[in-house]
C-alpha cells in the first residue's frame, strides 16, 4: 500500500510538472494541486455490539452506529452508505418498479454504491456512578446527581470488504464528571442521542468517545488518489473521469495505456506489483466540465477504463 501511494505521489508530481508542455497560461492543473485529489472512501457502519453492563431502555447498538455514521459524514472526508436500514431503501426501489407506480421519476436500478470498508464496533463501557440515590431505568429516575461520573468506551474495527482484512482497530474512551448538575425525568423521556441526552455527563462522554473514534478511523484509513482514466470513448470523442473538480485544464496531453495486469505473490496471493499496459493512443483535452472532460484522439485508440498519463 505504501509503495503504491509513493508511486502515485511521484507520478502526480510529474503530472503537475507536465503543465509546462501546455499552452502558456493554461497549466495542466492549478498551482495548489501539489498532490492528486483524494477519493473519499465508501464506508458502511453496522450496529454496535453491546458488551457493557447497561441494559436500560436505550438501544445502544443502533444508537452508537447512528452517531458514528453522522460524525463520519460530518467530517466530509468519507462517503457513508446506508446499511442498517438498507431493506427500506431496497423495498422502495422494488415498489417503484411495480405497475401501480408511474414510470416518471423512478430511480435507476443497479445504482446502489458498494462499500469498500465495513465499520463494526462494540460498546465496552457505558456506566455512571453517583453519590445520590436513583437509578436509570426506574419509573422515575435521577440521572447524575451531585458527584456523579460517566464513562463511555467503544472499540471499532475497519475491514476491507474485498479482502476481509482488518485495516485498523480504534479504541476510544471518555469519562465526564457531573459537577453537581444532573437531569431528572420520567422513564423514556430522555432519548438516546437527543439534545437533552447530550447535556448530561453520559451524553458528553458519548459524544467525546465518538469524536475520538472518528479521528482514529480517518487517520488510519488507506488513502486512495484520483487516477485519470477514459470514462467513455467513440470514434470522434473521448470522455475523461475528471474535470474542474481535479483542476484539469484544456490543452493537457495524455498517453492512453491499455489495461495492465497485476502480479501476485505465489505463496500469499497478495498483489505485489502492477504492470502497466502498452501505450495505445494519445489525446488532448478540449473541454473541461465540472466532473468530466472531453478530449480528441490525436493518434491510436481509447477504450473505457484505459489509464491516462501525462504526455510531452
Amino acid at each position: 500500500m505504501a509503495r503504491t501511494a509513493h508511486r502515485l505521489f511521484a507520478w502526480w508530481l510529474a503530472l503537475a510538472a507536465a503543465g509546462c508542455h501546455t499552452p502558456p497560461g493554461e497549466p495542466l492543473l492549478g498551482r495548489r494541486a501539489a498532490k492528486p485529489p483524494l477519493i473519499p472512501p465508501c464506508l458502511a457502519v453496522t450496529d454496535f455490539e453491546n458488551l457493557s453492563n447497561f441494559s436500560g431502555q436505550w438501544n445502544l447498538g443502533g444508537g452508537m452506529a447512528d452517531l458514528l455514521s453522522a460524525a463520519l459524514l460530518d467530517s466530509g472526508q468519507v462517503t457513508v452508505l446506508e446499511r442498517r436500514n438498507l431493506g427500506d431503501v431496497v423495498g422502495e426501489i422494488t415498489r417503484q418498479g411495480e405497475r401501480l407506480f408511474r414510470g416518471e421519476g423512478r430511480v435507476a436500478r443497479g445504482r446502489l454504491k458498494n462499500a469498500r470498508y465495513l465499520v463494526r464496533g462494540a460498546v465496552t463501557d457505558f456506566t455512571e456512578t453517583r453519590k445520590t440515590s436513583g437509578a436509570l431505568g426506574t419509573s422515575f429516575f435521577r440521572l447524575f446527581g451531585r458527584g456523579g461520573k460517566a464513562r463511555v468506551a467503544i472499540a471499532v474495527k475497519v475491514s476491507d470488504v474485498e479482502t476481509g482484512e482488518i485495516i485498523t482497530t480504534v479504541r476510544a474512551a471518555r469519562s465526564v464528571s457531573s459537577g453537581g448538575v444532573g437531569a431528572e425525568g420520567r422513564k423514556g423521556d430522555l432519548a438516546f442521542g437527543g439534545d437533552a441526552f447530550f447535556r448530561t455527563p453520559l451524553g458528553r462522554a458519548t459524544e467525546s468517545a465518538i469524536a475520538e473514534a472518528v479521528r482514529g478511523i480517518l487517520r488510519k484509513l488507506p488513502r486512495e488518489y484520483w487516477q485519470p482514466r477514459v470514462a467513455e470513448a467513440g470514434q470522434d470523442f473521448v470522455v475523461l473521469n475528471g474535470g474542474a473538480n481535479v483542476r484539469l485544464r484544456e490543452g493537457a496531453l495524455f498517453h492512453v495505456r491499455g489495461e495492465g495486469r497485476t502480479i501476485t505473490d505465489p505463496v500469499t496471493g497478495n498483489i505485489i506489483e502492477t504492470v502497466p499496459g502498452k501505450v495505445v493512443g494519445r489525446l488532448r483535452v478540449t473541454d473541461v466540465l465540472e466532473t468530466s472532460a472531453h478530449a480528441v484522439l490525436l493518434e491510436g485508440e481509447a477504450r473505457r477504463g484505459d489509464r491516462l498519463e501525462p504526455a510531452p
